[in-house]
């Protein structure tokens, strides 16, 4: 009886650990883009500031010109262009900035001293150094192709955290080797501690930096989206503004017959605003544009949000509205506004409270995985953690090539007799249903290891 038994913790262990290899051969190389261009956006804005020094950095302003004035600076200097957005100086001694879709198609980022409305410099606004970073870590510059594969591979990094942990986890009493590597240790053994026991204690925080990226994934986080267009669940996660048929915040009596369904999703001067807001339902403006951008910047004095970061993206298409986005780096002092550029009226005022549950824990999850929540023990924490996890990955690989058969791929072996039990199915299909693209490529992948068992049986009956 003790025999079978130690015949099946082994069998398990060994079907575990070639899932894990197999994850961890595919994974690997996107865990390391994702996690070299984590830790360098973390520190996004000190990287930039250098440089960009020439064009960012001003003599400290006491007094600012109108902001009309800047945008005529900037408009005088680009004939054809139309404004896109602006943002406010991010501190006395720095620049304000203007995105500008010129005749060519070409978005530019013009750089304005706010005290005298001139130009220091101006940068194209997809070479910028936090858009290329951005993009590598969203989708490898590839679009929505490489967003599905950024999350395909999230995904699969999540399932070879758990297996990880699963072979990592003392067995039988084992205490050496599990909280610490043995540096006393040799070989494969050696490589194998300095890979899982750090692996391990950093497997927390990874879990939760895939799950907290996920919202902003092409597919996982679209639906993520939709949940709220599911009755009752619109209902019962009202109020809230991050759900596609959600009811919206109270529109403007005068305004209520422009409504239509309208997004920020999609939007690339929306990119950055908080996730619950991208996914929300516009309310619609009053056509032309009749009100500048300094009585949307006094609207923004009156509601308590004309503060440094301040963005303002101007209307898009005949019913577009001005949208005042203040994102802190504290989740509960986020503020969206949207104002009729027809009037000036206040069509929507969005903060932390209309946020849903759901939205709460998205917004907050963002801000602590972009290390800004808590401050720079947050941002220090997060870019430890991905060095750590570089260190892991490069480990991973130098166990599996010292222990790899010379003229073979060394996937583990798992015995022929060995069937998982009814633990594992509840994982795996627990598992595929929480990250469908795992569920659909799983299925893939035992195919293809049944049909190969079966057509090495078949061999092997023939050559009897």
């Amino acid at each position: 009886m003790g025999n079978r038994s130690a015949t099946a913790q082994s069998g398990l262990y060994h079907y575990v650990w070639r899932w894990h290899f197999y994850a961890g051969l595919f994974v690997a190389p996107f865990v390391l883009i994702l996690a070299l261009t984590g830790a360098a956006y973390l520190f996004n804005e000190e990287l930039e500031s250098v440089l960009y020094h020439r064009i960012l950095s001003v003599d400290p302003v006491l007094e600012s010109v109108a902001a009309s004035a800047q945008e005529r600076a900037v408009l005088g200097a680009h004939k054809g262009s139309e404004i896109l957005r602006y943002e406010a100086p991010a501190a006395p001694d720095r620049s304000s900035e203007w995105t500008l879709r010129r005749p060519d198609g070409r978005s530019v980022v013009v750089f304005v001293d706010p005290a005298t409305a001139e130009i220091t410099g101006e940068i194209d606004d997809g070479s910028r150094l936090g858009k290329v970073l951005v993009g590598l870590h969203g989708e490898l510059l590839a679009g929505r192709f490489g967003d599905l594969l950024v999350e395909f591979a999230g995904c699969w990094a999540f399932v070879l955290l758990i297996t990880g942990v699963f072979l990592w986890w003392p067995r039988k009493g084992r205490r050496a080797g599990v909280a610490l590597p043995r540096f006393s240790a040799k070989g494969r053994s050696l490589w194998r501690e300095l890979h899982a026991v750090p692996a391990a204690w950093n497997a927390p925080i990874i879990a939760f930096l895939i799950l907290t990226g996920l919202p902003w994934s092409a597919f996982w986080g679209e639906n993520l989206a939709k949940l709220g267009a599911l009755d009752p669940l619109a209902e019962a996660m009202a109020p809230t503004p991050n759900f596609i048929a959600s009811p919206s915040a109270p529109l403007h009596e005068a305004h209520q017959s422009h409504a239509r369904p309208a997004r920020l999703e999609g939007n690339p001067q929306a990119a950055d605003l908080p996730w619950s807001i991208r996914q929300a339902v516009l309310p619609a403006g009053g056509g032309e544009q009749r009100v500048g951008i300094d009585s949307v910047i006094r609207a923004a004095q009156e509601y308590g949000v004309n503060k440094s970061g301040l963005r303002i993206i101007y209307p898009s298409g005949p019913a577009g509205v001005f949208t005042l986005s203040y994102v802190p780096d504290r989740a509960q002092e986020q503020r969206t506004i949207h104002i009729d550029p027809a009037d000036g009226a206040v069509l929507q005022d969005v903060g932390w409270a209309q946020y849903s549950p759901l939205g709460k824990a998205v917004e907050f999850g963002v801000e602590t995985h972009v290390g800004r929540q808590f401050g720079a023990a947050n941002k220090w924490l997060m870019f430890a953690s991905c060095l750590l996890l570089v260190l892991t990955v490069v480990l991973g690989v130098v166990t599996w090539w010292t222990r790899r058969p010379r003229g073979n791929i060394g996937a583990p072996p798992v015995p022929d007799d060995f069937r998982p039990n009814i633990a594992i199915l509840i994982a795996a299909m627990v598992l595929g249903l929480v990250f469908p693209l795992v569920g659909v490529s799983m299925l893939v992948i035992i195919l293809l290891e049944v049909g190969r068992n079966g057509l090495q049986r078949l061999g092997a009956r023939r050559s009897r």
